[in-house]
């Protein structure tokens, strides 16, 4: 594993993740209705990730510098715009572009990330995804704090550091994305996937069906702290809580595929949150900080175990187009995910005894359950 190149790209994902929360803590700084929100999460979500893979296609064929420095600069941007209005309208495009610049970014950095670890691709993709995840996991008490102490006005400085990196990495660095244009082209990309549709297929819905259960938490989990009583100090730590554990997880699982079949891997890590999900849900409504925590980044580290191997056998499957595959694992599945905020905010109060938002959390995790069925399908050459 190339570490200076793993974390070079890693330190990017952790810059463009970190603006990616920002819209779930504004909704309740600047008490927007849930059902709306949930709405503009979505639409943004599901448009914005239905380009990964086109984008993934284009950076296996342009290859460069460009994806890179687009999805960092559009994201920073469009993101840290968010804290100037309030009308829904603005707030939905700002949104969408920051999703726009999520899905440039993701793919080419995928496949950075893949072929720094050549010899040891779950290693090196869980380390990249593990930054990430703690840049995701800071964004939302980073523009709870800032615009906290400045006012939301100012929130648009925090794009600064983000594109001095930006203009930086494309003035000095020599980091690229690789990739091979004669394995990419359109008739070529045609044939490999009709010819391995089937465990693409199955990886892709595990991955819709995982992503579902996160993007609703990401969305509803400090909104579920303050419908149960909690201060804005202690759900604004909620979602980093539930995404810290869960970049640990993504860190051991790809420390033990050696050990442990990544089959089993995703088996395993998306049913045995469940028990633990539902005593935090339990804390959390009696008013037990200390516990509900304890049990929700738990419940993070063990459902987000299987994330880098999921898109790991991906890349297993189809060398010849790693950003394709990302474009397609990460994107193109999370935004078929999108209908998990929605759902859970439709589903409010539908559970007796888990009143408000934790309703329509419990009933998401159907979905990992069912992921963990679809993961004993898989053929055993995605092992590896």
């Amino acid at each position: 594993m190339d570490r200076s190149k793993v974390f070079y790209i890693g330190s990017m994902h952790f810059l463009l993740d970190s603006y990616m929360g920002f819209f779930a803590i504004y909704l309740v700084i600047a008490g927007l209705d849930p059902t709306r929100a949930a709405l503009i999460a979505t639409a943004t979500s599901f448009v914005g990730n239905t380009l990964q893979p086109f984008m993934g296609y284009a950076a296996d064929r342009v290859r460069g510098k460009l994806p890179v420095f687009l999805g960092l600069c559009i994201t920073a941007i469009s993101m840290s715009l968010i804290g100037l209005t309030r009308a829904y309208g603005i707030l939905f495009v700002l949104v969408l572009l920051g999703q726009i610049g999520s899905s440039f970014f993701h793919p080419a950095g995928a496949n950075i990330a893949s072929a720094a670890g050549i010899t040891n691709r779950d290693k090196s993709f869980a380390v990249f995804s593990f930054i990430g995840t703690i840049g995701f996991s800071i964004s939302q008490p980073l523009f709870s704090g800032f615009t906290g102490r400045f006012g939301t006005q100012a929130s648009p400085y925090l794009a600064i550091p983000t594109i001095l990196f930006a203009a930086a990495y494309l003035l000095m660095s020599r980091m690229e994305v690789h990739g091979s244009p004669k394995s990419t082209k359109l008739s070529e990309l045609k044939k490999i996937l009709i010819r391995r549709a089937g465990p693409l297929l199955l990886l892709f819905l595990i991955m819709v069906f995982r992503s579902a259960f996160v993007l609703s938490m990401a969305t509803f989990l400090a909104k579920t702290y303050e419908q149960w009583g909690f201060s804005r100090a202690v759900y604004s730590t909620a979602v980093p809580a539930f995404l810290i554990a869960g970049a640990f997880g993504i860190l051991a699982a790809g420390h033990l595929t050696h050990a442990i079949k990544p089959r089993m891997l995703l088996a395993f890590t998306q049913i045995a949150f469940v028990p633990f999900f539902i005593i935090f849900l339990l804390y959390g409504k009696s008013g037990n900080l200390a516990m509900s925590l304890v049990f929700l980044a738990c419940s993070g580290f063990i459902v987000s175990g299987g994330h880098g191997a999921n898109i790991v056998m991906g890349h297993r499957i189809a060398p010849e187009m790693t950003s394709t595959v990302s474009g397609i694992l990460m994107g193109f599945a999370w935004a078929a995910s999108s209908f998990g905020p929605t759902l859970c905010a439709y589903t409010a109060d539908l559970i007796p005894g888990f009143s408000g938002l934790a309703s329509g959390l419990l009933l998401l995790t159907l979905f990992p359950i069912a992921a963990s069925i679809l993961s004993l399908l898989l053929p055993h050459s995605v092992d590896g």
